[in-house]
C-alpha cells in the first residue's frame, strides 16, 4: 500500500512509488542517493529523518513488500514505542535485513497500490492526474517522456488502464 499525504493531490509518496515503477519496478537495484532522495520525502519535519512507524512505508516505496511481522520487529528493534525519529543511516541496515527476507514487489502488489487512486474501483486512472504526477512532482519526466509510456494506452476519455500501465512499465525496467 502507499501512503497518501495532504500535500498535493495524491502526495509526494504516490509519486514516489508512480515514478520509481516507471523507472525501474524496484529500487532494490537503485543506487544510494536515489534511495537517500527517496528517503527524504517521508521525511515530513525536514530533519532528514522520518518516524519508526514509517519504516514499512519507505520499505514499500523501495519495492519490497514486508510482512507486517516484519515491519513490527524492524520498530521493535529500532524503538519499542515506535516513535523515535530515525536517518537514513540508520534506516538502512534495517531495510537489508528485511530486503532479504521479502519477496520483491509483484505485478499484483503494483496494481493493488494504484487501486488507492482509483476513486470508482473501475481499473482506470485520470491521464492528466498521472500526467501532472510524473511530470511536476519530484524526478520529473519529461513531456515526451509520459507520451512515450502513454502511447496506446489512453482512451477516448482521457483515462489509462492502470494494470496495462503497470504492466508495459514493468517490461520495459
Amino acid at each position: 500500500a502507499v501512503v497518501s499525504t495532504q500535500s498535493g493531490h495524491y502526495g509526494r509518496e504516490h509519486y514516489y512509488y508512480t515514478n520509481n515503477l516507471s523507472r525501474s519496478s524496484s529500487l532494490i537495484m537503485g543506487d544510494a542517493n536515489e534511495m537517500k532522495d527517496g528517503f527524504s520525502l517521508f521525511d515530513k519535519v525536514g530533519d532528514n529523518n522520518i518516524e519508526a512507524s514509517q519504516i514499512g512505508d519507505v520499505m514499500r516505496a523501495f519495492g519490497i513488500n514486508p510482512t507486517n511481522a516484519q515491519i513490527q520487529k524492524a520498530i521493535e528493534g529500532i524503538d519499542p514505542a515506535g516513535k523515535k525519529r530515525i536517518g537514513f543511516n540508520r534506516f538502512m541496515p534495517v531495510f537489508e535485513t528485511v530486503k532479504g527476507a521479502s519477496k520483491p514487489m509483484t505485478f499484483e502488489d503494483y496494481v493493488e497500490g494504484m487501486k488507492v487512486f482509483d476513486r470508482d474501483l473501475v481499473g482506470y486512472l485520470n491521464s492528466g492526474e498521472l500526467r501532472h504526477l510524473l511530470t511536476f512532482m519530484g524526478e520529473k519526466l519529461t513531456d515526451e517522456e509520459v507520451d512515450q509510456i502513454f502511447a496506446g494506452l489512453e482512451d477516448d476519455n482521457g483515462n489509462v488502464q492502470y494494470d496495462e500501465l503497470i504492466r508495459r512499465l514493468m517490461k520495459d525496467a
